[in-house]
């Protein structure tokens, strides 16, 4: 029996275009969903800002992206960013609740996509809540309340210490992997991929090559001071370590990931997902990372690269990468990490609720 055609809605964060230029995670994730629901014949309407190309319908809240607005005279208040993304969200409630007839189902991707659980009493359709960032106890209350919260986690480690929502499911994020080549035969460097702030941790990579002996290049956007100019750039001398600033064409930052020997990912935080972890391994390209967060979810210790404790640990892994088979991290990417994959499971959960 041939599956209806569903009336999607999808909820974009306000920061940066759909598909992104640059960094933008999550905002990779709708792109995909969007396109992977409209060629399953579905009917889907994007809530975004700026100018979004996609597919899909286009309801454009903002004429600007939250990203768009830096240089703006708005941002001589701090708090302004946080204030337009309520706004943003705020509009997107009173679209939906006139609009609620036009729609099956929701998919939230808001950073705060818990500010819509009372509106489902509203509108009286299923709002499925994608988390993308790590809980709070404060989160996890408001969630708990609600018997419709309808949460999914893009990793089993989000929800530990957050025993109290019923969680949906757990869907991996997924990427397109015709897009990324793999590349057996890399060039001579290591890659440090992601924002140049204490969380992502780019000088525990710094440390490791020097102590190594390996040429590392960094790329990646969102430079948070005073980290970067105070822990960071003292550390770069152009040569063995090199910064090349963020990387906004998919292009050249694919052919860095796949002409990498390997990607070092020392994070600090309680990683969500890594979609750049992904990335990397789609190329071939293994991945050396603290096992903090989603880590061990992704990458398979000894097989798709090393998860390690220290820079100590991370300058064995760097002598011992060779030891890892390109094809392998490759192969674990087409199996659980696709878009197809992905697609099938939030299929699934919109034609259940």
């Amino acid at each position: 029996m041939e599956k209806k055609s569903l009336k999607i809605a999808i909820i974009a964060p306000p920061f940066t275009t759909i598909p992104p230029k640059g960094h933008g995670g999550t905002e990779r994730i709708v792109y995909e969903m969007v396109e992977g629901f409209k060629k399953r014949g579905h009917q889907v309407t994007l809530f975004g800002a700026g100018k979004c190309k996609t597919s899909a319908k286009f309801i454009q809240i903002f004429k600007k992206t939250i990203e768009e607005r830096k240089n703006n005279i708005d941002f001589i208040e701090s708090f302004r960013p946080y204030r337009l993304e309520t706004a943003y969200l705020s509009k997107i409630m009173e679209e939906l609740i006139k609009k609620r007839q036009n729609f099956d189902v929701i998919f939230n991707h808001s950073k705060n996509n818990y500010l819509f659980l009372p509106l489902s009493h509203f509108v009286k359709l299923p709002i499925i809540n994608i988390l993308h960032l790590p809980l709070f106890k404060e989160a996890e209350e408001f969630y708990s309340k609600f018997k419709n919260a309808n949460v999914v986690t893009v990793s089993n480690n989000q929800r530990k210490g957050f025993p109290k929502i019923r969680y949906l499911a757990t869907i991996y994020n997924g990427i397109n992997t015709k897009k990324f080549q793999l590349t057996e035969k890399p060039k001579n460097y290591f890659l440090f991929l992601g924002a140049m702030g204490p969380h992502k941790n780019p000088k525990d990579a710094i440390m490791a090559a020097k102590k190594a002996g390996v040429k590392l290049i960094l790329a990646g956007g969102k430079i948070r001071g005073p980290y970067f100019p105070e822990e960071i750039f003292p550390l770069i001398d152009g040569e063995k370590i090199r910064y090349i600033g963020e990387v906004r064409n998919e292009n050249i930052k694919i052919n860095l990931l796949r002409n990498a020997k390997a990607l070092l990912f020392p994070i600090k935080w309680p990683e969500p997902f890594g979609l750049v972890i992904i990335e990397a391994m789609a190329c071939g390209t293994p991945v050396i990372a603290y096992a903090n967060g989603a880590i061990p979810e992704v990458i398979e210790n000894k097989k798709t690269g090393f998860i390690v404790k220290n820079v100590s640990e991370m300058v064995e892994a760097i002598k011992r990468i060779d030891e890892i088979d390109r094809r392998k991290c490759r192969e674990k990417v087409e199996k659980n990490f696709s878009v197809k994959k992905m697609v099938d499971e939030y299929e699934k959960i919109a034609f259940n609720s």
